[in-house]
């Protein structure tokens, strides 16, 4: 039982520390950027980052590549799936935020 017991305890100290959240917000275009060969949608969260967020920050200004939101211009709302993950403590433990999946209101 005891052996169990540690092999559970090591599990879950191994996990503790990584984590996720997801959810679909809003967006904003309120730029368009070119930069070398790409173009990017420079947009900005409408309202506030929601509670249980990783990283409330990082959700505020986000740049999406203009190809990902066919027809979309300045001044357009997008809605977004926003997805944060944070490593563990033998990798990366920074919070890395995505968009995906945009597409206008």
């Amino acid at each position: 039982m005891r052996k169990l017991a540690v092999v559970l305890l090591s599990c879950l100290a191994l996990t503790a520390c990584a984590a996720s959240w997801q959810q679909e917000l809003r967006y904003k275009i309120v730029a368009k950027e070119n930069q070398s060969s790409s173009e990017f949608f420079e947009v900005e969260l409408v309202g506030d980052a929601p509670k249980g967020t990783l990283e409330p920050g990082q959700l505020k200004r986000q740049f999406l590549l203009t190809y990902e939101v066919q027809g979309a211009q300045v001044g357009d709302e997008l809605l977004c799936s926003a997805e944060q993950e944070k490593g563990n403590a033998f990798g990366n433990s920074n919070v890395v935020t995505h968009l995906k999946n945009c597409k206008k209101a």
